[in-house]
Parts: C-alpha cells; structure tokens; sequence
C-alpha cells in the first residue's frame, strides 16, 4: 500500500517541476511593498576595504536576482529596494571565495550588510606588496575604459530596474551600450531585464553578448541558465550552468539552477546532490525545499520529502506554492500512517 501511495505523490509531485521556476523567479516580490535601503560594505579579512569594481548580488530568499551593483571606492554599495522581504546579498567574483549574508527588510526599513573578501589565492606577503588604501581604492582599468555618459546610462538602467520600472531601464541600459558597445555588465542587466519582459530570445541575445565581451563572468552564465531553464532549452541550460560553476565552483546560485535543469531532463540522480548542497547553504530558500522534497519522493523517501515539504511552509507558509504543498503533506501524512 506504502509502494502505491509514493507511485501516486511522485505523478503528483510533477506539479512542481513547472511551478519552480516561474516561482524562483518572481518569488517574494509579489504583494510586498514598503521597501527600504541595505547598505553593503565588503572588507577584506584583515580589515582593509575591498577595491571598486567587486560584483555584489542581491537576490530574494526564495530565489531571482533583485538587483547587482559594484563597490565604489571604500568597498561599499547601497541597494534601494521598493518591496520589503527577506534577501540575500552575495559575492559572486572570479578569483574570490562566495561569501553571502541573509538580510530582513521587514521590521526596519534599512539594513546594513558586511560581508568579507577572501582570494582563493593566498594574498603576498605583507612585505612583498600590500597595497595601501588609497592604491586598493584606486579605479580599475576597466572603469576607466568606460565613458561617464555611457556609466550614467547603465546607473539610470539600474535605478529603474530596482523600482520596476523595467520599460524605462531597457532604454536607459540601450543607450548605455550605444555610447559603449563593449559594456559587458549593460549588456548582462540589459539581459535581465528582457527576462523580466519574457522575451525570451531578446534576453538571451544580450546575455550571451554579455558573455562574449567577458567571458570570466560567472553571474552571466548563472543568468543565462536560469534563462534556458524557464524556456525548457535544458541542454543549453547546463552548458551554462556548468560554465559558471566551473568559474565560480561553490556558486549555490548556479548549483541550484543546475539541479532545476537535471530535474527537468528527469535526471533527478543528479539533481540530488545539488539541490542537498542548496538547501545547507541557503536554508531560508524556500523552493529549494520543494526541488529537494519532489527528488525525495523519487528517492522513495517519503518522511524525508515530508519534512522538506514542512520547511518551506515554515519558511514561506503564504507562498507561491504553499496550497500545492500543504496537498502533498497531507497525502504523504496519509500514505505513511498505513
């Protein structure tokens, strides 16, 4: 009786497959307003303030980019957000170790963020070359390169795109790259914001632009799996996801959208180990749960799968999916009491 019941959850656990990725992508932002600021200030272990020039991700709990800025000089950014809810701001950077800190904008309308810089390669010795400040502070090469209207462009893009403005950030972000074509970042967030639009094949122009212009930038490969993830392009999304982890190999961002595309090829063996390191990272991504609970079943897991399942509605008990999941609680509650 046990064997049939999980036969069943499993056929119905299929929901899901489709309902995750839409849900991780749009996540918390629907029916939340207030908002407020995170300030963010990257530092490296010994104290010293990161340079400019470090990505920084801010992204909702249960999964979707919110926002990406870098550090300006003393190592700090600000995020101005138009929805309140639980985030999670990330460093994501070649040749840097993922650091990530989860942040409320709930009870407060400001939060502050310190996350710390740390080399995958031991830094010199101290006397070799430490860089003061002011030197570490310096602009890089790379700034320098692009020209104050196009930075103005991209700044005005961002700004819109984080007060869902998304129409007005596409032109803002096009001007950007007409000013400079060779803006991989414009051309990344250009990309996101298509997404944003559902269309597709635009989105998918930009971001591998984006990819071409810098082809060491993790978060747009990440972005372009995600991407061939909502389409279905499975394949294509894990030549992507696979290409950003191989950058960026303890990116649970990319982990996690890798195990989607693994659940979507059917290939759940695969799925599991990734969605497992997922869910200890990011404890608080609720759909992670869900991706990890649905592979329980097919595990014939049933009180493993309960329990998942029981997390998410501790974490998101008014989400996207808590209707469908609180149906799958209950016929698994059923299915094991026989």
């Amino acid at each position: 009786m046990l064997r049939i019941a999980l036969r069943l959850l499993q056929c119905l656990a299929l929901y899901f497959l489709f309902a995750l990725p839409l849900y991780a992508q749009g996540g918390a932002r629907g029916g939340r307003q207030s908002g407020g600021v995170i300030d963010v200030q990257v530092r490296f272990t010994d104290g010293r303030p990161a340079p400019r020039g470090i990505h920084v991700r801010l992204e909702s709990a249960e999964g979707g980019a919110e926002a990406d800025l870098d550090t300006i000089q003393g190592g700090k950014c600000q995020f101005n957000q138009s929805t309140s809810g639980v985030f999670i701001v990330r460093i994501s950077e070649r040749n840097y170790k993922e650091v990530s800190s989860r942040v409320e904008l709930i009870a407060s309308p400001r939060a502050y963020v310190t996350l710390s810089l740390i080399p995958l390669k031991k830094e010199p010795d101290p006397e070799v070359s430490v860089p003061p400040t002011d030197v570490a502070d310096a602009v890089s090469v790379k700034d320098l390169a692009i020209p104050e209207p196009a930075h103005l462009e991209f700044s005005k893009g961002e700004a819109a795109l984080r007060a869902k403005n998304v129409d007005e950030g596409v032109l803002h972000l096009q001007k950007a790259i007409k000013l400079y074509p060779d803006y991989p970042q414009a051309y990344r967030m250009l990309g996101d914001a298509f997404v944003e639009k559902q269309q597709w094949p635009e989105a998918e122009t930009a971001l591998k632009r984006s990819i071409e212009l810098q082809p060491d930038l993790a978060p747009a490969y990440f972005d372009l799996g995600t991407l061939r993830n909502q389409t279905k392009n499975y394949p294509g999304a894990e030549e992507a996801l696979k290409k950003g982890l191989e950058l960026t190999p303890d990116a649970t961002a990319g982990k996690y959208e890798l195990a989607k595309t693994y659940w979507g090829m059917g290939r759940w063996q695969d799925a599991s180990p990734l969605a497992t390191d997922t869910v200890k990272a990011l404890p608080d991504l609720a759909a992670a749960h869900v991706l990890l609970a649905n592979i329980r079943l097919k595990l014939r897991d049933a009180a493993g799968a309960l329990h998942e399942y029981q997390e998410y509605l501790r974490i998101e008990p008014q989400g996207a999916m808590a209707p469908q999941v609180r149906d799958m609680i209950e016929k698994i509650q059923k299915a094991l009491a026989h």
